[in-house]
């Protein structure tokens, strides 16, 4: 195994002679040594959800595994969990560090279970959800607190699974304890500042409740500075000036923290003021679709959106939206709905991935397709949807654009409205980023499951490139 790197930090703890245990005025083993400033707040804070976030080189990652050690030895027998998105990024970053940091007096390193095992029954493991749908395998796990690094490498509706993943019955326990550490930028961006930052209750280093609907946990956001790392100052005195050869808005992120840029955003013209709107009756004269992305790990999402005559735009009326929902039930609520309200339906356009007759495994099954077209027999044609990415996001990216007149009012509006009753939709498509390697194209690691969904039915409604059946 190769040998990790020590940070700037650790190297000057080990110089300093704290590599090995030490013992504060309680009695308990120290092995950290924590700057004063934001890594004293953050190992210190009883906050329930703790952000500790901002520029690179801040300390977050070594801090991050001084609490969850320190954690680990104060209540014996404790299950705690670190994730990053990679099983790569959790080796260069943690795993091969830590067994470098913590004397095998203290605690090993189990390599095939990827578990830190203390000597007094805690366990620290390093995880990872590469896949938005990878939550789902820690549906009956349970963990007494939960660490996150590179949150915003994470979707919203990952953190919000994982996070009901803490939970415990034991006497000692002190309580839900989230912490995480990020950097602005990256496909979780976003959301992650609306849930720590922008809240007008929010303000650095300040603890606030939550909202009840977000689990009503206590919250606070640890600002990260590079130079509030004296240890890295000492040792790499030009390394915030080396940031400087990056692009302004990746400097502004990654060396200072700021977390009001935001780079990447793909639906760039998107406005909730513009594109929202409150729901009313759909006239019965207006073409109506369906649109479904399959999803059981992760989301599935079924569109209802609306045509008028003699028009190019297309009014999103109504969702469907989960995880852990059948493939049956999926389809029998979409037709339900379709004929509790009496619609006709000009087209369901599915994902294409459902007209497949050979499973993961390479059997041979019935194509999910099957199921919707018994359904909606009579009703509607199923529709397989068009796949091609690059060309759907230019469609989708091109309704949602409208033109501002010189006063700063709508002088043309867009194509595409969204009901509010669409809370996932007006909700993620604003958090999706282009990928690097294709800025043509979306990164996949967010939650793009709406908009797929979307992306298909739009191009069969405005681009003519669906086919029907199994075309």
């Amino acid at each position: 195994m190769a040998k990790a790197r020590l940070s700037a930090q650790q190297q000057a703890i080990k110089r300093g002679g704290h590599g090995q245990p030490e013992e504060d005025e309680s009695g308990r083993l120290v092995l950290y040594g924590c700057h004063a400033g934001p890594q004293t707040t953050f190992k210190d804070t009883m906050a329930q959800e703790v952000l500790y976030g901002g520029a690179l080189g801040g300390g977050k990652s070594y801090a991050l595994r001084a609490w969850a050690v320190r954690y680990c030895l104060t209540y014996p027998g404790a299950r705690l969990v670190l994730f990053r998105r990679s099983y790569r990024e959790l080796e260069e970053t943690h795993i091969l560090a830590i067994q470098q940091e913590i004397p095998s007096s203290v605690a090993t390193y189990a390599a095939g279970a990827h578990n830190l095992i203390f000597n007094n029954g805690s366990i620290l493991m390093f995880r990872y959800c590469e896949k938005e749908e990878d939550v789902r395998s820690y549906d009956s796990a349970e963990f007494d607190a939960i660490l996150f690094d590179e949150l915003t490498a994470f979707s919203s509706w990952q953190y919000t699974y994982l996070i009901t993943r803490c939970r415990s019955t034991k006497p000692w326990w002190p309580g839900r304890m989230i912490r995480a550490g990020a950097t602005p930028m990256g496909i979780g961006h976003q959301w992650v500042k609306e849930r720590w930052l922008d809240p007008p209750d929010a303000a650095p280093n300040k603890i606030w409740k939550g909202p009840d609907s977000e689990g009503g946990m206590t919250r606070q956001f640890i600002p990260a500075r590079a130079i509030d790392n004296p240890a890295l100052m000492k040792m790499d005195p030009h390394y915030v000036d080396m940031l400087r050869a990056l692009p302004e808005e990746e400097y502004r992120a990654k060396a200072l923290g700021d977390w009001a840029t935001f780079s990447g955003q793909f639906f760039t013209r998107w406005r909730d003021g513009i594109h929202s709107y409150d729901p009313f009756d759909i006239p019965p004269d207006w073409d109506r679709f369906i649109c479904h992305d399959y999803g059981f790990n992760a989301p599935f999402a079924t569109y209802w959106f609306a045509r008028p005559p003699n028009t190019e735009a297309a009014w999103v009326y109504r969702e469907r939206y989960g995880t852990g929902v059948k493939h049956e039930e999926q389809v029998r609520e979409a037709f339900h709905i379709t004929e509790e309200h009496g619609e006709k339906i000009r087209g369901v356009v599915l994902d294409p991935s459902m007209f497949s007759m050979v499973n993961v495994k390479g059997d041979r099954v019935a194509a999910m397709s099957k199921d919707w077209e018994r359904a909606f027999a009579g009703i509607s044609p199923v529709i397989r949807g068009n796949n091609e990415r690059v060309s759907g996001w230019r469609l989708l990216r091109s309704m949602l654009d409208w033109e501002e007149a010189p006063n700063g009012n709508v002088l043309l509006p867009p194509r595409l409205h969204i009901s509010r009753s669409c809370p996932n939709l007006t909700r993620t498509l604003p958090l999706l980023i282009a990928d690097e390697r294709n800025v043509e194209d979306l990164d996949t690691r967010g939650e793009d499951h709406a908009a797929d969904a979307l992306r298909y039915g739009l191009q069969h409604a405005f681009g003519g490139r669906g086919q029907e059946g199994y075309g």
